[in-house]
C-alpha cells in the first residue's frame, strides 16, 4: 500500500530542515506516523482559528482486522483518543475485537470470498460501513457532534489540526460563495480517502437512511454487489466494489440531489489532487502520496526527509 499524507499548507519542502532521527518519526500526539500511510493535517496560517477548540469532531473506522491492522490499531487508537469520541467498527465474524470497549461489532453479509481470504472485502469497505453508519444513525451518536470524520488505520490523524483545517475549508467555501447558504447547510469535506460530515449532513443521512441504507442481497447480480449500497447499482464500481472514496462523492454530487437533498462537498477524493472554489481560491491539499515524493519517491532516504519536512510544517505558527 503506498504511504498516504494528508496535509494541508503552501509548501511541503523549504531549504532548512530540523535533523530527525529515525527514532522520532513517529510521535503519538501531533508528529509524524511511519506506518503504512499518514493522515497529516497542517495548521492552518490564520491565527484568529483558535475556535477550533469549540468544535466537537467524532472520529470512526472500519477495520477487518487483518493483520497489518493490528500493527497500526495501538498508534490509531491513540491518536483517536484525542477525538471527542470515536469507534472501531468490524464485523462479528472477527477473531479480534472482543472485549475492547471502542470496538463495535457489526453483521456483514457473507462474500463470495471467504473471510480468511487476503481480498476479502478488497475495495469494498461500504460493505462494512454501511452497517457501521446504521449502528451511528440509530443509536443517535452521530448527531451529538458537530462534524465526524472516517478515516482510514493507515491514516494519521491530529484531530486539533482537523479541527482546524475544517475552519479553514469552511473560510475558502464562504469567500467562494455568494451567500452563505452553502456553508449554512448540509457539508462533506474530502480530504482524499477521508471524509468528515457535519450535523446537518449526518441529518440528511437519517431522515433518507431507510432508502440509503439498503444494501444488496446475495441474489442482486448473482451475489457480487452483496453488502455494497443499492444506491449504487448501475454506477461506478458496480457490482464488483464499493469503495468509500467512489461512494462517498457519489452519494453527495448524484444521489442525495434527487432527493431535494443538495450538499456542498468541497475538496477532492484521491490523493494529490487540487481543488478551488469558484473564485479560483485553493483549498488545502488533501492528501499526498509518498509515490509523488520528489526527494527519492518512496525510497527510505526520501520518505525520512519527507517526514521531517512535515515535523517541521507542524511547528510553523
Amino acid at each position: 500500500m503506498p504511504l498516504r499524507l494528508l496535509v494541508v499548507g503552501s509548501s511541503l519542502f523549504s531549504d532548512s530542515l530540523p535533523v530527525v532521527q529515525k527514532s522520532d518519526c513517529r510521535t503519538a500526539a501531533d508528529g509524524i506516523y511511519d506506518g503504512a500511510s499518514l493522515l497529516q493535517v497542517n495548521r492552518a496560517a490564520s491565527p484568529e482559528h483558535g475556535s477550533d477548540r469549540r468544535l466537537t469532531l467524532f472520529c470512526f473506522a472500519w477495520s477487518p482486522r487483518r493483520k497489518d491492522d493490528e500493527g497500526t490499531l495501538q498508534e490509531v487508537r491513540r491518536q483517536y483518543k484525542k477525538c471527542d469520541g470515536h469507534l472501531f467498527f468490524t464485523d462479528t465474524e472477527s477473531p479480534a475485537g472482543q472485549g475492547e470497549d471502542d470496538f463495535v461489532r457489526v453483521p456483514v453479509p457473507r462474500q463470495a470470498l471467504n473471510r480468511s481470504h487476503e481480498k476479502w472485502l478488497y475495495h469494498r469497505n461500504m460493505v462494512g460501513l454501511m452497517p457501521a453508519w446504521s449502528h451511528l444513525l440509530s443509536s443517535g451518536m452521530a448527531e451529538k457532534y458537530d462534524w465526524l470524520i472516517n478515516s482510514e488505520l493507515d491514516h494519521f490523524l491530529s484531530p486539533s489540526r482537523a479541527k482546524e483545517n475544517i475552519l479553514e475549508y469552511l473560510r475558502v467555501m464562504e469567500e467562494g460563495s455568494d451567500d452563505s447558504s452553502g456553508v449554512e447547510g448540509p457539508i462533506m469535506l474530502m480530504w482524499g480517502n477521508a471524509f468528515v460530515f457535519n450535523r446537518k449532513y449526518v441529518q440528511v443521512l437519517k431522515a433518507n437512511w431507510a432508502n440509503l441504507g439498503r444494501v444488496a442481497d446475495a441474489v442482486e447480480d448473482g451475489g457480487r454487489a452483496v453488502g455494497c449500497p443499492m444506491f449504487m447499482k448501475g454506477l461506478v464500481e458496480w457490482p464488483d466494489h464499493c469503495s468509500q472514496d467512489m461512494i462517498y462523492p457519489a452519494l453527495a454530487e448524484h444521489i442525495l440531489p434527487p432527493l431535494q437533498q443538495k450538499v456542498a462537498f468541497p475538496g477532492a477524493s484521491g490523493c494529490g489532487q487540487l481543488a478551488k472554489n469558484r473564485h479560483g481560491q485553493a483549498f488545502p491539499l488533501g492528501c499526498w502520496e509518498m509515490q509523488q515524493n520528489p526527494i527519492n519517491g518512496q525510497h527510505e532516504e526520501g520518505e525520512l526527509t519527507a517526514l521531517q519536512e512535515l515535523a517541521a510544517i507542524g511547528r510553523l505558527q
